[in-house]
C-alpha cells in the first residue's frame, strides 16, 4: 500500500514542518510515507498530473487558511479521476470543522483532527490490514464510511512528545538548502488570545531539553541559515528556554534563530542575551496586537505597557537582536483612531520591523464567535475581517493600503538610515501615523495601488514624497540608502541619481590617483583599476545637515572659514542658499581681520548645514562614508582637462 502525504506551501522557501513529523514518526511503528510539496502559486492541473501519476492508495492533505480552497479543489478532482484513492485532510484549516466539511465536499474520505502523529499512523495500519479506521473509533479520526459520518470528533494532543522523533534527515538537508527550516521546542500556548488557536487549551508541553540541544547543534554543523521556532510562546518557562537561547548565543554558529517570545514575559535575563549575543545570531517577534486596555480585555490578552517600554529598548539599541512587531487591524473597540495610538506607540520603540496584520476570523477561534463586535468578514479563507462595530470598511481598506506602503518602504529596511532620520522627530510629535497616512494618500492619488512598480519607481516615489515635504536631508539619506542597499545597481535621475557616472568619475580622478591620500579615509588601499572604484565607491552631494545622520562629523571651521560664511551670509540675500554665494559681491576674503568679525553662531551653522559636500561612499559598507578633501573637488580638473587619462575615459 503506497501513501503519500502532502501539503500546498504558500511560497518555495517554505517547508511542512508537520509532514516531516509525521514521516519521522511513522518509521518507529514500521510505516512508511512518501513526502510531496507543492505551492499555491503553481498550476493546479499541473500538480493533478503529478500527484495522480504516483498512484497512491492513501493521500493525506496539510490543510492552512493559505491552501484549504486549493486543496479542496485539488482533491476534488483527483477523487473523480482515482475514486478508489483513499483522500484525508489534516490540519488546523480542518480541525475544528470536521463534520461540516465531510458533509460539504463528499469527495473527502476522512479527517485527523489535531496533533497528527499518533492519531494517523493508527489510522494507516487499520487501512492497511483492511480494518475500518472509524468503528473502532480511532481518537482524532472522523470519516465517511457507508454514506454515513462516523467516528472520533475530538481534537487529539501527543501528551509525551518526547515519542515523537527529530523530524529531519540528511535528504532533507539536501532539498532544504534554500528554504526556511521550521522547527519546535514546545506545543500549546499558557495564554487565551480569542483570535488564536494555540490558546484554546491553555497548556504546554516541551520537548525534552538535552534532545533539543543535540537538534539545534545538528542545525548548526549542517550550516542550516535560519531555524524558525513555531513555539506559540518561545520564553513561557525560563527552566526551559534560557538555556536554549544560552546556547544559542554561544555556540549557534552562523546560524540564525527566529523566536516567537511575549513581552511580559521578559526578564533582564532574556534582555541581557538578546544584547550580547553576535549580530544576527537570533531574531524575535514580539506580538503586542494593541496597546488599548479595553481592546485587550475583549480579547483576553495581557500586555503591559511599562514593561514592553522597559525590555524592547535595550534589545533594539544593542543593535544585535531583529526585532519585529505585530499590530492587528480589526480587534474589538479599536477604531482606526485607536488603531492610530497603538501604532505610533509601538514605532516609538522604534522595532526593525512594524508588520500590520489583519484579524483572521479563523475556524476554531473565540472572535468567530463573538457575534456583539458586529464582524463583516470574507466567508472564504483566511477570513479576513472586513468591518466591525467600530471600523467601517471604508477605514480597512484604507489601512490595507496603509500597510502596503508601510510595508513596501518602512519594513523594507532598504531605508533604514533615512527613515532612522525621520523617526527622531515623528516619535517626539507622536505622529508617525499621520506622515504614512500622507505618504498614502500620495500613492493613491498617483494611482500606485493599481499598477506593478519596480525598486526604482517606488524609490522615485519615496523620493518625490520627501521633496514635497521640503526634507533635503531626507532626500540625500534616501540616495545613500539606495547606494548601500542595491550594492550601487539602481540609479535614476527620478532620484538624483544619475546612470551617466563620468563626470563624477572624471572629478574625482585626481583624489583616486592620490593613494597615501585615499589611505586616509580606506585602509590597505591602492589604485588598482577605474572599473573596480566605479562599482564600489559612488559619490553624491549632500548638504551639511545630512553629515551627522551619516556618521560624518562636521569638522571644526577655521577663523578664516567663519569669516568667509559671515561675510558672505550677510552681503547675501539668500542666506540659506549656499548656491547664491558665488553671485555675491562680497569682500575679497584675504581682507578680513578676525578683530573685524562678528561671529553669528546661529547663522553660520545655517550656512553650513546648507552648505554642500561630496561624500563617497562605498556600497558594500566595508568602509564608512567621508568627504571628499575640500582640494580635490573640482580644484584641479579645471586645469587638467585636457590631460584628463585616457584610461578613464575609455573606462567609465
Amino acid at each position: 500500500m503506497k501513501v503519500i502525504i502532502s501539503t500546498l506551501n504558500s511560497k518555495y522557501i517554505h517547508s511542512s514542518l508537520a509532514l516531516r513529523y509525521l514521516q519521522a514518526y511513522g518509521r518507529t511503528k514500521d510505516e512508511a510515507y512518501e513526502i510531496v510539496e507543492y505551492t499555491i502559486n503553481m498550476p493546479i492541473l499541473d500538480i493533478l498530473n503529478n500527484v495522480t501519476t504516483l498512484d497512491a492508495d492513501v493521500l493525506g492533505f496539510a490543510c492552512y487558511i493559505w491552501n484549504i480552497d486549493m486543496t479542496l479543489h485539488l482533491c476534488s478532482m483527483i477523487k473523480a479521476v482515482r475514486p478508489n484513492t483513499k483522500i484525508i485532510l489534516g490540519g488546523p484549516e480542518v480541525s475544528y470543522t470536521a463534520r461540516e466539511l465531510l458533509e460539504d465536499h463528499p469527495y473527502i474520505d476522512y479527517i485527523v483532527q489535531g496533533e497528527a502523529e499518533e492519531a494517523f499512523t493508527t489510522f494507516v495500519k487499520a487501512i492497511r490490514i483492511g480494518q475500518s479506521p472509524v468503528n473502532p473509533v480511532i481518537l482524532g479520526i472522523l470519516g465517511r464510511e457507508q454514506g454515513t459520518i462516523q467516528g472520533s470528533e475530538e481534537a487529539v494532543e501527543v501528551k509525551d512528545l518526547s515519542t515523537i522523533p527529530f523530524p529531519y534527515t540528511e535528504e532533507d538537508m539536501l532539498t532544504l538548502g534554500n528554504k526556511i527550516v521550521y522547527y519546535e521546542s514546545s506545543r500549546g500556548c499558557p495564554f487565551s488570545c480569542q483570535y488564536c488557536l494555540s490558546g484554546n487549551r491553555n497548556t504546554v508541553r516541551f520537548f525534552p531539553q538535552e534532545r533539543v540541544l543535540e537538534e539545534l547543534a545538528w542545525f548548526v554543523d549542517h550550516n542550516v541559515k535560519q531555524v524558525k521556532f513555531v513555539d506559540r510562546t518561545f520564553n513561557c518557562a525560563p527552566h526551559h528556554h534560557i538555556p536554549l537561547m544560552e546556547w544559542m548565543r554561544d555556540h549557534g554558529g552562523q546560524t540564525n534563530f527566529h523566536l516567537e517570545m511575549e513581552s511580559i514575559l521578559m526578564t533582564e535575563k532574556e534582555v541581557d542575551i538578546l544584547s550580547s549575543t553576535r549580530h544576527g545570531q537570533i531574531q524575535i517577534e514580539v506580538g503586542v496586537q494593541s496597546t488599548h486596555d479595553k481592546t485587550l480585555e475583549a480579547i483576553h490578552r495581557r500586555n503591559d505597557w511599562g514593561r514592553i517600554q522597559s525590555v524592547i529598548p535595550p534589545i533594539i539599541k544593542s543593535g544585535r537582536t531583529h526585532v519585529h512587531m505585530d499590530l492587528i487591524v480589526g480587534l474589538p473597540y479599536e477604531s482606526k483612531a485607536i488603531f492610530e495610538k497603538s501604532f505610533n506607540d509601538l514605532f516609538s520603540l522604534q522595532p526593525h520591523a512594524l508588520q500590520i496584520g489583519f484579524l483572521k476570523l479563523l475556524k476554531g477561534s473565540g472572535v468567530r464567535s463573538m457575534a456583539e463586535y458586529e464582524y463583516i468578514a470574507n466567508p472564504k479563507a483566511p477570513y479576513e475581517v472586513l468591518q466591525t462595530h467600530v471600523l467601517p470598511y471604508d477605514d480597512v481598506r484604507m489601512l490595507k493600503h496603509f500597510e502596503d506602503v508601510f510595508e513596501r518602504f518602512y519594513n523594507s529596511e532598504r531605508y533604514r538610515t533615512v527613515f532612522g532620520y525621520i523617526s527622531e522627530s515623528l516619535i517626539q510629535e507622536g505622529s508617525a501615523f499621520a506622515y504614512f497616512e500622507e505618504m498614502t494618500e500620495l500613492w493613491l492619488e498617483k494611482g500606485n495601488q493599481d499598477r506593478k512598480l519596480n525598486d526604482a519607481d517606488q524609490i522615485a516615489f519615496l523620493y518625490e514624497f520627501f521633496s514635497l515635504k521640503e526634507d533635503r536631508v531626507a532626500c540625500d539619506l534616501l540616495r545613500y540608502d539606495v547606494l548601500t542597499s542595491f550594492n550601487g545597481k539602481i540609479r535614476d535621475e527620478r532620484f538624483g541619481l544619475s546612470k551617466d557616472r563620468k563626470q563624477e568619475m572624471q572629478d574625482a580622478e585626481v583624489f583616486w590617483r592620490e593613494e597615501e591620500v585615499v589611505q586616509q579615509y580606506i585602509p590597505n588601499y591602492s589604485f588598482v583599476e577605474w572599473r573596480r572604484i566605479r562599482q564600489d565607491y559612488h559619490t553624491i552631494e549632500v548638504c551639511g545637515a545630512t553629515l551627522p545622520y551619516l556618521g560624518i562629523p562636521r569638522e571644526p571651521y577655521s577663523v578664516t572659514e567663519v569669516a568667509l560664511l559671515n561675510v558672505k551670509t550677510s552681503d547675501c540675500s539668500n542666506t540659506r542658499s549656499v548656491h547664491s554665494f558665488d553671485e555675491c559681491n562680497t569682500q575679497e576674503i584675504s581682507e578680513v581681520k578676525p578683530s573685524n568679525i562678528l561671529y553669528d553662531e546661529a547663522m553660520t551653522d545655517n550656512v553650513i548645514a546648507d552648505n554642500r559636500y561630496a561624500i563617497i561612499i562605498d556600497v558594500k559598507g566595508q568602509t564608512k562614508p567621508f568627504i571628499r578633501p575640500q582640494q580635490y573637488v573640482n580644484t584641479h580638473l579645471n586645469n587638467l582637462e585636457s590631460n584628463t587619462s585616457p584610461t578613464i575615459r575609455a573606462e567609465v
